[in-house]
């Protein structure tokens, strides 16, 4: 593809395009927002071009990327409505739109892809996953997907009804991870570790955790086995998570955030 352009130039747009622009050269990454320090910070982060009207990025795309929030897209759609070209691919990373909802306002012939990342893509550690609807292709698809590995891992799936559990295991869980740092820090602090201490410790445990995890790839009950001797400080500290409903409070926040993501879909 030779020009890959966002409607919208927050963080995510400017995650991408500075993945694109570094794993793909020669690829043209053009933006507009509304906002002028927006589109600046684009440019100066990726290096791409920026425009102060919608109608020169849709003029100018091959794959046309909706990275505006849920509550501006209505309006970003309906100045869409009829001037998507037959050949374009429209990725939309909006959270609550279907690929119903999304063909109901750029046609049912919209070669579109649903995309659900997640905020690591900030740092080219994220995980996308995508859905194609309307008249997409498989390669059309694929050509989306594609993007996606330049900020990390990205897989497709054909069912869009998982993208209410991804949102909730991805999307929300890098939330849910930070919650648990933060609890972690605190615990840590009233331990009597100064703060500093504290957090180089957290911050290299949950890295170097989640590494140990991916580069082994054993399961996570091997590697808590590995760190657990009988009668030691992790298994006190494991009877005292689970004591205290650890796992089940996991499955509820899962189950909440995928009951609100599905809730968000239905408008």
């Amino acid at each position: 593809m030779s020009c890959v352009g966002f409607i919208g130039a927050g963080n995510m747009a400017r995650a991408m395009g500075g993945g694109i622009a570094a794993g793909k050269p020669g690829t043209r990454i053009l933006a507009t927002d509304p906002d002028p320090a927006a589109r600046d910070r684009f440019a100066q982060e990726t290096g791409g071009s920026v425009a102060t009207n919608l109608d020169e990025v849709v003029g100018a795309a091959d794959v046309l990327v909706l990275a505006v929030k849920p509550q501006v897209l209505a309006s970003v759609l309906d100045k869409l409505a009829g001037r998507v070209r037959a050949e374009q691919i429209v990725v939309s990373i909006a959270a609550g739109f279907t690929l119903k909802s999304l063909a109901r306002k750029l046609g049912a012939s919209c070669r579109l892809v649903r995309a659900m990342p997640n905020t690591p893509a900030l740092v080219r550690e994220g995980i996308t996953v995508l859905v194609g609807g309307g008249a997409a292709t498989a390669d059309d698809i694929e050509a989306a997907r594609d993007l996606f590995t330049s900020i990390g891992d990205a897989v497709v799936v054909d069912d869009e009804s998982l993208l209410d559990a991804v949102t909730a295991v991805s999307g929300s869980g890098p939330g849910f991870v930070f919650a648990f740092a933060e609890a972690w820090l605190k615990a840590a602090e009233s331990a009597g570790l100064a703060p500093a201490l504290a957090e180089r410790l957290v911050k290299q445990t949950l890295f170097g955790a989640a590494t140990l995890w991916r580069a082994s790839g054993d399961p996570p009950d091997k590697l808590r086995a590995m760190v657990t001797s009988p009668g030691g400080t992790t298994l006190a500290g494991l009877e005292a998570l689970e004591a205290r409903g650890f796992a089940r409070a996991i499955g509820a926040a899962i189950d909440s955030a995928a009951r609100r993501s599905k809730e968000l879909s239905a408008g």
